[in-house]
């Protein structure tokens, strides 16, 4: 009777003998829950549907936020970070090999002392730098549909980086593996399969919109725009990590 007077509930009504409940229990024990992994997987086996929940203000109530997303998967790659920029993997041996070759000097610095802050502070610099030239790439592209507002747009945007995201977590664990001999081989294929799964997101995305014809060019455009940003956030990473580097070096 109390539980009827007061609104609280028995141990036969607890949340988490619901859906939403088993869904916080999954978010306590790995910091992800069922609506995210959901939403990732969406985002490659049906992409229309989550471009379709991104237009509604609640993404339906079945996904997560892309731009949320992005930002957890950049997070994983960066606590990755143990099996690509150690000593011993192929990237360091890499990026080393690479400032040997082009003659740069760090005042202070060994080479391997150089790479090693050189990879650090690159870390630090690429969740900023991507978001942030992401954020205004998404403002240029426009191919979502006549009337799509700005804000729907960021949304799709983001939506259409998720693929290409999950393989970026994975192809860090794979890095682990990849010598700096193979590192060049792997970097060019890497591009590629970014570029292709970029444009087949916003091709089987706006199917719901446009007919094939208009999703190919728009799939296309989106293609080589989101291709651009990547290489601008390579670029200004990069940059800003050899600035802080040289600061550094005495």
């Amino acid at each position: 009777m109390a539980d009827a007077k007061t609104g609280s509930k028995g141990f036969g009504d607890d949340d988490m003998t619901q859906v939403s409940g088993w869904d916080a229990l999954l978010d306590d024990l790995f910091g992800l829950n069922v609506r995210a992994l959901r939403t990732v997987g969406m985002s490659v086996i049906s992409p229309a549907k989550l471009f379709t929940a991104a237009r509604d203000a609640d993404w339906l109530g079945r996904y997560t936020p892309s731009i949320r997303l992005v930002f957890t998967m950049i997070a994983a790659v960066v606590f990755l970070k143990f099996l690509w920029v150690n000593d011993t993997s192929g990237l360091f041996a890499y990026t080393q090999r690479t400032m040997e070759a082009m003659g740069t000097e760090f005042p202070g610095m060994t080479y391997e002392e150089a790479t090693r802050d050189y990879l650090a502070a690159l870390l630090v610099t690429y969740p900023f730098t991507y978001f942030g030239c992401h954020a205004v790439f998404s403002l240029l592209l426009n191919i979502w549909g006549k009337g799509t507002p700005l804000p729907v747009r960021i949304r799709l945007y983001f939506a259409t980086l998720l693929p290409v995201m999950l393989m970026g977590v994975m192809m860090t664990v794979a890095y682990s593996y990849v010598t700096a001999d193979q590192m060049d081989m792997w970097t060019a294929v890497g591009l590629i399969v970014m570029l292709v799964i970029y444009i087949t997101t916003v091709i089987r995305g706006l199917e719901p919109v446009y007919s094939l014809g208009q999703r190919i060019w728009r799939g296309l455009l989106a293609g080589i725009v989101i291709g651009i940003a990547d290489l601008a956030v390579a670029l200004v990473s990069s940059t800003w990590a050899v600035t802080v580097l040289n600061a550094s070096a005495t």
